[in-house]
């Protein structure tokens, strides 16, 4: 079962140093859109739990990590980055359908394997 893992400001080099891909959304609990949305994000992390090569899937609280948020450029809510091997090779703005995040991801894949 795919896990949505809580990162923050202690734990989020889990997520950085990776090897692979890392989606992580960026939100917070006072962000209606975020709260609404998040079912299509767990979902999504569902339907890729068990993908080989594995992707982490993971969520930050913007009012508890400002740090991150900044690092990051983090500026509306929700974002979503993927992260390859530690770096940002996609920004999602907003909120999504589940269509639109496994279209994304689908081809976000498929340039990683394109490119070894």
């Amino acid at each position: 079962m795919a896990k949505v893992i809580d990162y923050n400001e202690d734990n989020h080099s889990d997520f950085e140093w990776f090897e692979g891909l890392a989606v992580i959304r960026f939100y917070a609990d006072w962000c209606k859109p975020c709260v609404q949305n998040f079912p299509v994000f767990k979902e999504l992390a569902a339907q890729y739990a068990g993908h080989n090569p594995e992707i982490k899937f993971g969520k930050i609280n913007v009012d508890q990590s400002p740090i991150l948020t900044l690092r990051y450029n983090v500026y509306g809510l929700p974002s979503t980055l993927i992260f390859k091997n530690g770096q940002i090779i996609q920004r999602i703005a907003g909120v999504k359908s589940l269509t639109d995040m496994k279209s994304i991801l689908s081809q976000v894949l498929n340039e990683s394997s394109d490119s070894g």
